[in-house]
């Protein structure tokens, strides 16, 4: 009976020592997966704090208003909230500073310390490197500047910091003070805080900052200057689920010496199942990076999109206010007693204006948050097309004879079942669009037909200078302004057509336009066949 069961004993036992030796390689190589796959987290992450800052950086230099408040004009109360408050309130960093040729510092701020790196001799030699290879990477004029990313540390300790040269937006000169550009370098401590933050973003345990990393260490990512120096290391504990799973096929392993190849079976298929398992959860976590990714992305986009926001709106609102209280003062003056009536007359007309154009922009602005915040509600009924383009000819009659315009009323009337103050604001706002960029002894019309499919369509056609492709989707978006408005001074926002185009398409309905260089726009509103509910002209394709 034994000689018999020597061979099943070493069937057995081979078995078994293949199947041990098979998940010990398995497990093994789970484990250099899982920490290879944790590296390359680190490693996202930290690229994307170094992107972040380069991208804050750069929007805070390639800005005119940095230029003319911090290099041609110094302005301390500009650069304490436009640097220092942007800096440690808005985007979160630990400290920024302003160095012009051969680095004099020209402002500075710190999060804990106030004079902390306050004279060029405080920088420390990375810093200066940083801040020489952001003056190498300057382009031509105009272009948005690169910035200059790396690492430094102090007694204070290992800080992340970001470079770059102050540049015009437009296409003018370098500011320059003895050949050199100014530079804005803006920095953030690794603390408890930052590093508790990248645990809680990356989901790994044990993140922490040590002043090495051991030679062959896979746990350990070194973080090191431009010229090689390992100034620290970001280390962390691995989860080893390969390790994990070989532990817990202990017991399978000795059930399965004791019942032979039943077992060994179920072990197999466990060990299988085991291995999909940590597939999913490395899927999963390969997911999360790249959620975290996209979210940090999206993050700057607000950010960028909040700064342009608050750009726009400090001029577009002070402009008109500075006007109205300028000519207010001046008719409080008891000098202009003695003015004549016209001339009082043409300053209470300015103020007239400027506060029409006020009011008119806060309205916009009430607008685009109510359709953000989908609140804006459509109040209905019918209404027919032929009189509310004539209410809206009308309302831009005035602007057309200034600028010696003629406007044609092509319109067919209909009856339409749609929101007759919101469909006036989209007309008003095309044909005054179309006014502002048509030149004199031009024609703008209205006109509009109906396709075989039933819906009707209207059309503003101008013949003004046009726009290129890149410049219609431009114009679309929210604050979207082309450069020809730029150039020629035309006043508004930006919020024009992102309005329009909202109001049309809870109207189910789309707006579109058809534009070249030289050959005029056409914007052309489509509304659904529903909406038409009595036409008095024939289809048309």
């Amino acid at each position: 009976m034994g000689r018999q069961l020597w061979p099943v004993l070493i069937l057995v036992l081979g078995f078994l020592g293949l199947a041990a030796a098979l998940v010990y390689d398995t497990a093994w190589h789970q484990y250099e997966l899982a920490v290879e796959s944790e590296r390359r987290i680190v490693e996202k992450g930290l690229n994307l704090h170094r992107r972040t800052i380069a991208n804050h950086t750069v929007s805070g230099a390639y800005d005119d208003d940095s230029i003319e408040n911090l290099l041609l004009d110094y302005d301390p109360d500009w650069a304490e909230e436009y640097i220092s408050e942007w800096a440690l309130d808005g985007l979160q960093m630990d400290g920024a500073l302003v160095a012009w040729s051969n680095n004099r510092i020209l402002h500075h701020v710190n999060q804990y310390d106030p004079e902390y790196l306050a004279e060029p001799e405080a920088l420390p030699g990375e810093v200066q490197a940083l801040m020489d290879t952001a003056r190498s990477n300057v382009g031509n004029p105009g272009e948005r500047p690169e910035a200059a990313t790396g690492f430094f540390k102090d007694e204070k300790g290992l800080h992340l910091v970001a470079a770059a040269p102050l540049t015009w937006e437009g296409a003018r000169d370098h500011a320059l003070e003895e050949d050199q550009h100014a530079v804005l370098v803006i920095f953030m401590t690794f603390d408890d805080a930052f590093l508790t933050d990248l645990t809680t973003d990356l989901e790994l345990e044990g993140l922490s900052l040590v002043s090495e990393a051991p030679e062959g260490s896979r746990t350990h990512l070194p973080l090191t200057t431009a010229s090689g120096q390992t100034l620290a290391a970001l280390t962390w504990a691995s989860t080893s689920p390969g390790l994990g799973m070989l532990r817990e096929m202990v017991l399978p392993l000795t059930i399965a010496g004791l019942v032979m190849l039943v077992l060994s079976a179920f072990f197999v298929r466990h060990a299988y199942r085991r291995a999909r398992l940590f597939e999913y959860y490395h899927g999963l976590l390969e997911e999360r990076t790249e959620e975290l990714k996209q979210a940090k992305e999206h993050a700057e986009a607000l950010s960028r999109s909040k700064s342009r926001f608050l750009a726009t709106m400090s001029h577009e609102l002070r402009t008109p206010l500075n006007a109205i209280l300028g000519f207010s003062d001046l008719l409080r003056q008891e000098f202009v007693k003695t003015l004549p009536i016209e001339r009082i007359q043409e300053y209470a007309r300015d103020i007239n204006s400027s506060g029409e154009y006020l009011l008119s922009l806060i309205n916009d602005i009430l607008d685009l948050s109510k359709i953000e915040a989908e609140r804006y509600e459509l109040h209905e009924e019918e209404i027919q097309l032929s009189e509310l383009v004539e209410e809206s000819l009308s309302l831009v009659q005035s602007m057309a004879e200034r600028s010696n315009i003629t406007l044609h009323n092509e319109v067919t009337d209909c009856t339409l079942q749609a929101d007759p103050r919101a469909l006036k604001q989209v007309l008003v706002n095309l044909l005054s669009n179309a006014l502002k960029y048509s030149g004199p002894e031009t024609s703008v019309w209205i006109s509009n037909t109906r396709e075989n499919n039933g819906k009707l369509t209207l059309r503003v056609r101008d013949q003004g200078q046009g726009m290129k492709a890149e410049d219609i989707a431009k114009a679309l978006e929210a604050f979207g302004r082309t450069e020809d408005a730029y150039v020629q001074g035309i006043q508004g926002t930006g919020l024009g057509l992102n309005i329009c185009q909202s109001i049309m398409q809870l109207h189910e309905g789309s707006l579109d336009i058809e534009s070249a260089p030289e050959h005029g726009t056409t914007v052309i509103l489509r509304f659904p066949a529903e909406r038409v509910l009595q036409a008095n002209y024939s289809k048309q394709a």
